[in-house]
């Protein structure tokens, strides 16, 4: 094993170049100071997810050739930081293999992975937005789907949708600085299952305040619906939460909250609570979210959604200031007691 013992150290010990990446609420660059600082137990995880850090790490090896892709979840202690004998493992067994021959190597370290219990598989949407983030790092062209999905946007009223690929979709969201001027103008009119897809992949992106207004536009539009695409509306939710536009989303965010059709559907609620999480700062916000959340009836969602949410320093005090106000609903007390305690027995 390295002599710090991190697997950082010894990916490079084993003449690697290692890039971090988090993958949990979305896509995101970890800085190698940020990983190596949690890696040696010092600092949580910036951006805990279910109370895990999942990453994904790209390594390429430093005399050329293809990189490779582990995607590892690493379980957090009640202070975020890493759970250190959760790793140790995996190290020690890693060390040896690294260093063997690499013809061996490679099946073996395939092996050793897949028994670790730290690997995962990404959603389809966040494996495309991964190949297009280090394919744009690598500088690597877009994948043959791109010239489609961009031909498909340039006249979406005349073209067919259901043939365009995940990968194409995602590659554009990661060029859509260069591809503003069409997205901005033709988000309205392309079909909902590519707008979907499209803000899935926007979310990892810190897209700006013309691009947001233009997915809020549309979304607001199916408001006003008696029967709104709710699958639509929590895209919109999702691709612009990460957009440095924060007045702009979190007045979208509070018509959400307030409107009849949105404020009780829990798909909503989820795409607020997992993707605009850190919005949740705001008091009023905060409020009208658990209020909303309680009166879904759904405990469980709402056990899951705040068990996440209280793990994320940024946000605990704002949620707990809302959850012991003494003029808080009852619905919203009675649930977060359910939380605390479990429900009261029945007679």
């Amino acid at each position: 094993m390295s002599e710090s013992g991190t697997l950082s150290s010894l990916i490079e010990e084993a003449n690697f170049k290692l890039r971090w990446f988090d993958l949990g609420r979305r896509l995101q660059s970890i800085s190698k100071s940020t990983a190596e600082a949690f890696e040696a137990g010092q600092k949580p995880w910036p951006s805990p997810y279910l109370r895990q850090a999942w990453t994904g790490l790209l390594l390429q090896p430093a005399e050329g050739g293809e990189p490779a892709v582990w995607f590892l979840r690493f379980p957090l202690d009640e202070q975020g930081k890493l759970q250190l004998q959760a790793r140790d493992g995996l190290l020690r067994a890693l060390a040896q293999e690294l260093r063997g021959p690499a013809a061996e190597s490679a099946a073996q370290l395939d092996q050793l992975l897949q028994q670790s219990g730290l690997l995962y598989t990404p959603s389809t949407e966040r494996q495309a937005a991964f190949h297009a983030h280090t394919g744009l790092l690598l500088k690597h062209k877009p994948s043959a789907h791109y010239e489609t999905v961009l031909s498909y946007f340039r006249n979406p009223q005349e073209s067919r949708w259901d043939n365009l690929a995940l990968q194409g979709i995602a590659d554009l969201a990661a060029h859509w600085e260069s591809e503003k001027a069409l997205l901005t103008c033709e988000i309205s009119e392309i079909a909902a299952p590519v707008f979907v897809s499209l803000c899935h992949c926007l979310e990892n992106e810190t897209i700006d305040h013309q691009l947001a207004e233009a997915i809020i536009t549309r979304a607001n539009t199916l408001l006003a619906d008696s029967t709104p695409d709710f699958n639509v509306v929590c895209a919109a939710a999702r691709g612009i939460s990460n957009s440095p536009a924060k007045g702009l989303r979190q007045s979208f965010l509070q018509k959400l909250l307030q409107s009849s059709n949105a404020a009780r559907n829990k798909e909503v609620l989820a795409a607020i609570g997992s993707r605009c999480a850190l919005d949740l700062e705001n008091p009023e916000l905060t409020k009208l979210w658990l209020t909303n959340l309680a009166h879904t009836g759904d405990q469980s969602t709402f056990n899951l959604l705040l068990s996440d949410l209280m793990f994320i320093p940024q946000i605990r005090n704002s949620l707990l200031i809302a959850l012991r106000d003494p003029a808080r609903e009852e619905t919203l007390a009675q649930t977060f007691g359910n939380f605390l305690h479990g429900p009261k027995p029945t007679h």
